[in-house]
């Protein structure tokens, strides 16, 4: 949860070109509020990049990584005062749960502890962090629940894009496979006389363990090489076909069902494209807010030179 923050991890670095004194010094104001040196620190540590790594050199980073990482943080501090001025909150009980969430990719919690405390953390900066974090993504919820889609909406999503839902023909098939082409015709004679299917499978079981393995089930003709795909197209329903010249070997096929090609109806898919709308829009309302949120914050950064 915490690592959300922390996206992508590298832009953490560039900060650091705007650092320098022993202090924790102010890297910028957000309505009055700071970002410190300090709390980039946290940051590098929840990422696992030493302060003295040569990552941090002068020069390794590009101006645009720094500017990137520096919206981050100011993006953060803006949904933060804008959840408080809402009394947006998270208890403690809240976090724990997060917190042991967390703690379950460990056989027990001393060991996250000590993990934590390689990278220089503690347990209450963690926790602090995921308070955050708690807050932020309750404070997103909050923007997306004003979010609807319209039937209207979501059927001309559906008629416009009708190719996404169309569904290849699916086929089920009996094989036998023959050693050789030989044997191939010869199997296929003895079909074409009147011979089962079955019966002829279980007489050539070459490259079976067992009669349940040769059924595939639903599956589509990419499955196969393109040429052998285009001969059993031509196979219909309830008849066998062949020889077919496949990768390994020469092979009898039997069509046992098909299913056409077909679009899935606008029913089926609803709940999906519903979903998708709705994650856009709430996408979208939350980059409409933070536009408008910056435009009218003031936002100070540390002069140049």
């Amino acid at each position: 949860m915490m690592y959300s923050r922390l996206k992508p991890a590298l832009l953490i670095i560039g900060i650091f070109l705007f650092l320098g004194c022993s202090r924790e010094p102010v890297v910028a104001r957000v309505n009055g509020e700071a970002i410190t040196q300090k709390d980039i620190k946290v940051l590098l540590k929840h990422a696992g990049i030493k302060e003295d790594s040569k990552m941090l050199q002068s020069g390794g980073i590009h101006n645009t990584m720094q500017q990137e990482l520096l919206d981050q943080l100011i993006n953060e501090k803006l949904m933060l005062q804008a959840a408080k001025k809402e009394k947006i909150r998270v208890d403690k009980k809240e976090v724990m749960n997060a917190y042991n969430n967390m703690v379950k990719a460990f056989l027990k919690e001393a060991d996250y502890l000590q993990r934590l405390k390689q990278k220089g953390l503690s347990k209450d900066i963690v926790l602090k962090s995921i308070e955050k974090d708690l807050i932020v993504g309750k404070f997103k919820d909050s923007l997306s629940r004003s979010v609807s889609v319209s039937e209207e909406e979501l059927k001309g999503y559906y008629d416009n894009n009708l190719r996404t839902f169309a569904v290849a023909e699916q086929m089920r098939l009996s094989i036998i496979k023959a050693t050789n082409i030989e044997e191939a015709k010869r199997i296929k004679k003895e079909i074409d006389k009147g011979a089962s299917f079955e019966e002829m499978a279980d007489k050539y079981p070459a490259g079976h363990t067992g009669p349940g393995e040769r059924e595939t089930g639903w599956i589509t003709l990419d499955t196969f090489p393109a040429d052998m795909a285009k001969a059993i197209t031509k196979i219909k329903t309830g008849t066998a076909g062949g020889p077919i010249k496949g990768r390994e070997g020469y092979y009898i096929i039997k069509v046992m069902d098909k299913k056409e090609k077909k679009i899935r109806s606008f029913d089926e898919v609803k709940e999906n494209i519903e979903h998708q709308l709705t994650q856009q829009k709430a996408r979208d309302a939350f980059q409409s807010w933070l536009q408008d949120a910056r435009k009218n914050a003031k936002i100070e950064l540390p002069k140049k030179g």
